[in-house]
């Protein structure tokens, strides 16, 4: 509310600063004074002075002579003002530095109001990245297998960033009617009802055009998103797989699909550049057409027309054409962008989380001396709501340092069993008890950017004899002796310096260095 209010301030003084600036220059009107030609006549003949002297005589004593006794140069009449404020409005110097004054401060407040209004922006948009990334941290299995890569980098890279300037032009919308209105009296004071031909008429040519073009806007927005989430998936999916493709030499294949992505993505942004080309065009001929007609009604209804009340009736229609034309239409065309992502960022918060406590799941970490640790009782289980489930009545219990090994075809459950365990996959029947701490080695190994010693501790304390332990058992320590720093080499974004066999050794450390009662491999 305090950013609306400093803008409102911004905009009123602005508005009157062609009133100021239109006395001052009503001051160099005044006849000049003729003090210095007093007695002249007596000493020299006129005749006698240089031609631009005689100009100024002859000029100045017509001047004199022939203006009327009640001209009053004044925009105000003087019975309603003190002599104190006379003077100062009738001054040259009180009107330039007036003038300066206001421009002065009409910057400073707008420099102010500009920088709060972005950083309430910036700070939105980093609260939209948190959001997304604990929302990515808790999303279900389901949930993710349904999200592609390409939709989660839209939303952290273009949707977010709608939202950085849409506080700093949203005031504009309501701060807009109260300018008009001031404007429309300053106006009406130099020329009656042609100021609200002027003021109507330009409103008319923004304001339901600028709507219109908005709601187009917002819609070609939403296409174009899912254009850009399919061409980033693409993308992505082509990065990971770059050695295949360049084993097989399908680089021209995939070079065609990503160009045909692209090329459906830049037909929906060339109709949006299309549209925000309309109304861009707008501010070159909006102050000029409006002036026209404020001209031409002032000319058909016999008012006299004068330079000074055409160029302020300039200066008003330029400010006011600055809010209509410009900044109107950006803060209708950035809300609707900005809606769009904010309903797409809502769309991906409302996806299914993970429930951190599963119903049907019993896990103990810190029992002791239990006969059981792992115990399934009649258990039917399914990643959806359908009638043949993935597991179906399973009944099977692992006693304290029992190795357990399941077998079976591929698609008989093997790996659904370990998620159920995780808690990862939803109990439709049955239960599940699990008593002490887990560690779990995924099927697909996963390393991220750092150091093999760093991928394995995985945040862990360093314990030197149980890590030497963990690397002999696990066949590192030939890795370790291939590499060029041993357990300090950098294995690089995903492992990309590492074998595949070495990434499993790698996972299987990690999963074996935690202390844990039950391994999940």
């Amino acid at each position: 509310m305090l950013d609306g209010l400093t803008l409102f301030i911004f905009v009123m003084i602005k508005s009157c600063i062609p009133v100021v600036l239109a006395q001052f220059l009503l001051q160099f009107q005044r006849p000049p004074t003729t003090e210095f030609l007093v007695g002249l006549s007596t000493s020299l003949d006129l005749g006698q002075l240089n031609r631009s002297t005689r100009s100024i005589a002859y000029n100045s004593t017509d001047n004199v002579l022939n203006a009327p006794p009640e001209a009053n140069f004044d925009t105000f009449p003087t019975s309603t003002k003190t002599q104190w404020t006379s003077t100062v409005w009738n001054d040259v110097y009180c009107l330039a530095a007036g003038v300066v004054s206001f421009t002065f401060f009409a910057c400073v407040i707008s420099h102010h109001a500009d920088l709060r209004l972005r950083m309430l922006g910036a700070r939105l948009r980093i609260a939209c990245c948190a959001l997304i990334y604990r929302k990515t941290l808790r999303v279900s299995k389901k949930a993710a297998g349904q999200t592609s890569t390409g939709y989660l980098v839209n939303l952290l890279s273009n949707d977010v960033s709608r939202l950085d300037f849409v506080f700093q032009f949203m005031h504009y919308v309501w701060i807009l009617p109260f300018q008009s209105v001031l404007i429309s009296f300053l106006i009406w004071r130099q020329v009656g009802v042609a100021s609200l031909v002027g003021v109507v008429g330009l409103l008319l040519k923004t304001i339901p055009v600028q709507t219109g073009l908005s709601r187009l806007s917002s819609m070609l927005r939403v296409k174009v998103a899912k254009r850009t989430d399919h061409r980033v998936g693409i993308m992505n999916e082509l990065i990971q797989g770059i050695k295949l493709i360049k084993t097989y030499a399908w680089e021209i294949p995939f070079q065609a699909i990503v160009a045909e992505a692209r090329r459906r993505e830049v037909k929906q942004i060339r109709w949006a550049s299309y549209i925000r080309g309309i109304y861009l065009s707008t501010m070159v001929f909006t102050e000029r057409s409006t002036l026209f007609i404020t001209i031409a009604t002032c000319v058909y209804l016999g008012q006299p027309i004068t330079a000074d009340v055409v160029f302020s009736m300039a200066q008003f229609y330029n400010i006011l054409q600055l809010t209509a034309a410009i900044f109107y239409p950006l803060a209708l065309s950035l809300w609707a962008e900005a809606s769009v992502s904010v309903t797409r960022i809502g769309d991906y918060l409302q996806f299914e989380e993970q429930d951190e406590v599963v119903p049907g799941l019993k896990h103990k970490e810190d029992a002791k001396d239990v006969e059981v640790a792992i115990h399934l009782d009649q258990l039917s289980a399914t990643w959806q709501d359908e009638k043949a489930k993935t597991l179906q009545e399973v009944n099977f219990s692992v006693k304290p340092g029992q190795l357990c090994a399941i077998i079976g075809p591929v698609g008989s459950g093997k790996s659904s069993l370990l998620q159920l365990l995780l808690g990862e996959m939803p109990i439709h029947t049955g239960t599940a008890t699990i008593n002490g701490s887990l560690s779990y080695a995924s099927q697909e190994p996963w390393l991220f950017t750092g150091s093999v010693r760093h991928n394995i501790l995985f945040g862990q304390p360093y314990d030197r004899r149980r890590y030497q332990e963990v690397v002999r058992h696990c066949a590192l320590l030939t890795d370790f002796e291939q590499l060029p720093n041993g357990d300090q080499t950098m294995v690089g974004e995903r492992g990309a310096a590492l074998s595949g066999g070495q990434k499993a050794r790698i996972s299987l450390a990690r999963c074996v260095y935690r202390e844990a009662s039950i391994y999940l491999l």
